[in-house]
């Protein structure tokens, strides 16, 4: 692996392979994406009224509920 990526690694260093499917393209994409916006839609249109800062505390409570997850269940809320 060293030899690949031209150095020595350290000793605090890991190497990690990612393999994924890439986006769709095409028609696929774009149906992704209507998807994607439709659904933008409906998440805002659920939020009308609710005062801007109320949100804002929501998303944060949100976000920080999934940073404390443990790695596996993340896996299985994505």
């Amino acid at each position: 692996m060293e030899s690949l990526l031209g150095r020595s690694l350290q000793e605090t260093e890991a190497i990690s392979i990612n393999v994924y499917q890439p986006a769709p393209a095409g028609p696929a994409r774009e149906e992704a994406s209507r998807r994607l916006l439709e659904r933008i839609d409906r998440t805002a249109a659920r939020a009308e009224g609710v005062p801007e800062d109320e949100r804002e505390a929501a998303l944060d409570e949100a976000v920080d509920h999934v940073r404390h997850l443990p790695a596996t269940r993340k896996r299985n809320h994505e």
